[in-house]
């Protein structure tokens, strides 16, 4: 089952994640280091919606953004 909406075609992403430790400079210490960054991935918030389509109702992925925007109109 893929993880892509169906209307908007709104996907996961690629983003890296920042491991730091130390004191903040604010805060009286050094400032905060670098330690990692890995790459992990960010999923589209989707639900299973019944859409009539036609009279008929259609089962579908959406992300939340885009029954927000169906349901406003």
């Amino acid at each position: 089952m893929s993880k892509v909406c169906e209307l908007c075609g709104k996907g996961p992403i690629v983003v890296n994640s920042v491991t730091r430790r130390g004191k903040a400079r604010a805060a009286g210490g050094v400032g905060r280091k670098v330690t990692g960054v890995s790459k992990t991935r960010q999923l589209p918030n989707l639900q299973r919606v019944m859409i009539n389509k036609g009279g008929v109702g259609v089962r579908l992925r959406v992300c939340t953004k885009c029954m927000k925007n169906a349901y406003a109109a």
